[in-house]
């Protein structure tokens, strides 16, 4: 499995900052951000945050990834929504292809299921014309796609080639999910998985402040051991553990990203090692 580390991880870096950070933490892949809506979700205006590699870009990254050997897993993020033009991405897909991005991450807004598998399958055809994947999220501030078992319909409506399932260990939890649940799915449905921990086990659809201040792994208490080992062997991991408390606070990504990243390694040191044995 490889590890990515994910933009919001260290989010006030630069992307090339980022992929230089990665680098040093031992991660092979980083998550960044193409795209990002006006209105991502309701009443959120923390997407605006987030940085965006843009057309002028491209060619500076480029030269850092390789230099750094570092690969851009997915990009983000690419929402289902009522009435949707997908012309809109056109752009945000055509710079990930430029930088070799392999998935874009998807979210289901509309609540009308034939007209959103209509628009996922458009969505997963133009993704497709630019060497991209699209990796399904599955959360509870997303009430159209609420549970992996939803996640796994719409999958299987578009077909595995176009889509596959993005697995986080918070939405997970959050939406009453379980590793049980997620071995219970076909391996081929899943495309990638997000790391990350957080206090309590409880079900919510209203959890945006722990989408953006999360713990590292073994600071909470999800069962990411058994999340981990459910997954299929060919997922791609991201290390997703954004802390705003500590950029208010300026303390350095560096220390974060590299404990972040350790305690995922040691997950799936562990997993190697079941598996094993």
């Amino acid at each position: 499995m490889k590890l990515g580390l994910h933009q919001i991880t260290a989010n006030e870096l630069a992307p090339v900052d980022l992929v230089k950070l990665a680098a040093q933490v031992g991660c092979e892949e980083v998550c960044l951000f193409t795209h990002i809506p006006a209105a991502a979700l309701p009443g959120d205006d923390a997407p605006t945050l987030f940085p965006v590699v843009t057309r002028a870009d491209v060619d500076e990254l480029k030269s850092v990834l390789a230099a750094k050997g570092v690969g851009v897993g997915n990009v983000e993020f690419f929402p289902v929504t009522a009435g949707l033009d997908i012309d809109i991405y056109r752009e945000g897909f055509e710079v990930a292809a430029a930088i070799g991005a392999q998935r874009a991450v998807t979210h289901i807004h509309d609540g009308n299921d034939a007209r959103a598998v209509d628009t996922l399958g458009r969505l997963g055809s133009l993704a497709a014309e630019h060497g991209l994947r699209l990796g399904l999220e599955f959360m509870g501030l997303t009430p159209a796609c609420a549970s992996i078992e939803r996640a796994a319909w719409f999958v299987e409506q578009v077909g595995t080639r176009v889509a596959g399932i993005g697995a986080d260990a918070l939405h997970l939890v959050r939406t009453g999910g379980t590793p049980a649940d997620v071995a219970r799915i076909a391996p081929e449905l899943f495309t990638y998985a997000q790391i990350c921990d957080a206090t309590g086990l409880q079900v919510t659809g209203d959890y945006l402040h722990e989408a953006l201040e999360r713990k590292l792994p073994g600071d909470g208490d999800f069962p990411l051991a058994a999340f981990v080992a459910a997954l299929p062997t060919t997922v791609a991991v991201d290390v997703e553990v954004p802390s705003a408390s500590r950029i208010a606070a300026c303390i350095s990504p560096a220390g974060h990203a590299r404990e972040a990243v350790a305690r995922s390694r040691q997950l799936l040191a562990g997993l190697g090692q079941m598996r094993c044995g």
